[in-house]
């Protein structure tokens, strides 16, 4: 084809049919993906593969996880077990505390005058299954009695929470007084199990 014999139309014609062709190449080319740097080198099968391993690395991470947190969750049941026979039981927790308190007493060479629930006024905003339990213990002993007595009751219960104690003289004689203690548990531990345990 001699370029100086054509016509400056005919050169515009065969320079536009050229350029056309030249296009329609690239877009072929990029549309079957020959063009693309990241298919050319399996560069998209590698970025599935990596994201894929990605999650597969956080499934396993959360999986080793959830292992970790089962064994805390069990560890934490077993000692919640161990301390739930230092709770009054729901069932009747005055005889429950009555028979813990009277032994107690008993070891330390006290006698119990009164023995009595401390009710809670229930309010909108408050349960009364979920307050700590309290009674009042009332009695009249030395000071000596009143510290075994006192060692006792901490002694046995890891619970267990001396509210108050008021100690009151007694007019007739110097070696005893007249002693209120107010002790408190809280409320009865209640263990619940998910699916898994």
């Amino acid at each position: 084809m001699n370029w100086s014999a054509l016509t400056k139309k005919q050169q515009q014609m065969v320079f536009a049919t050229v350029i056309l062709a030249v296009v329609q190449i690239l877009l072929l080319a990029y549309f079957l993906g020959w063009m693309s740097p990241s298919s050319s080198n399996g560069g998209s099968a590698k970025e599935e593969l990596r994201e894929l391993q990605e999650k597969l690395d956080d499934a396993r991470a959360v999986l080793g996880r959830s292992e970790i947190i089962k064994k805390g969750l069990g560890e934490s049941i077993r000692k919640l077990e161990v301390l739930e026979v230092y709770t009054p039981s729901s069932s009747d927790r005055y005889a429950w505390a009555y028979e813990y308190v009277s032994l107690r007493a008993t070891r330390a060479g006290v006698e119990l005058d009164n023995l009595e629930e401390i009710i809670f006024v229930d309010d909108a905003k408050k349960s009364a299954a979920n307050e700590p339990y309290e009674i009042s213990v009332s009695t009249q002993c030395g000071y000596n009695e009143l510290v075994g007595f006192l060692w006792q009751i901490e002694g046995g219960n890891a619970l267990l929470r001396i509210k108050e104690v008021e100690i009151s003289r007694l007019p007739d004689t110097s070696l005893r007084q007249q002693v209120r203690i107010v002790i408190q548990w809280p409320a009865t531990i209640e263990i619940k199990r998910g699916s898994g345990g």
